[in-house]
């Protein structure tokens, strides 16, 4: 019999769940209001502003609707625009804000100090070794997902 103590797959969304958990508590007690989702896209905005929402939810791995209502979110709490893409009128862009390019300082640190404490007690090898598997694993589903919407 299969128990889910044994599975990498049980421990790997446990995992995901408390550090979604945590951050938007740590968060919260800072005074500022982001949660995970809104979180990935910020990082993702603070590497490449200029994103248009298709690559937002292609990065994050959510439907294209989902990451809409996220931005919608973010456009309200004033951290995004949606802009037109002046090269390819018929893109958008999701653009920075100066309170949204102004959070990296105040939430990387937030994060930095939950990443510490999950790394606790792993070597630096540990920690090499682990995110080489969890992003195995992840192009191992990415990759199949693709070629069965290839297959259909």
């Amino acid at each position: 019999m299969m128990k889910f103590e044994d599975i990498s797959l049980h421990w790997v969304k446990r995992l995901g769940f408390l550090v979604e958990k945590e951050l938007a508590e740590r968060f919260k007690a800072a005074g500022q209001n982001v949660g995970s989702v809104e979180w990935a896209i910020l990082l993702l905005l603070w590497r490449k502003d200029g994103l248009a929402p298709s690559e937002i939810a292609d990065a994050t791995i959510r439907d294209r609707t989902t990451i809409t209502r996220f931005l919608d979110g973010m456009e309200k709490k004033g951290l995004v625009a949606r802009m037109q893409d002046p090269s390819d009128r018929r893109r958008l862009q999701v653009l920075l804000t100066e309170k949204g390019r102004g959070l990296q300082a105040k939430l990387v640190p937030i994060a930095g100090t939950l990443i510490e404490a999950a790394h606790s007690g792993l070597s630096e090898e540990e920690q090499r070794i682990l995110v080489m598997l969890l992003s195995k694993m992840t192009q191992n589903l990415l990759t199949k997902e693709t070629k069965e919407s290839n297959d259909v």
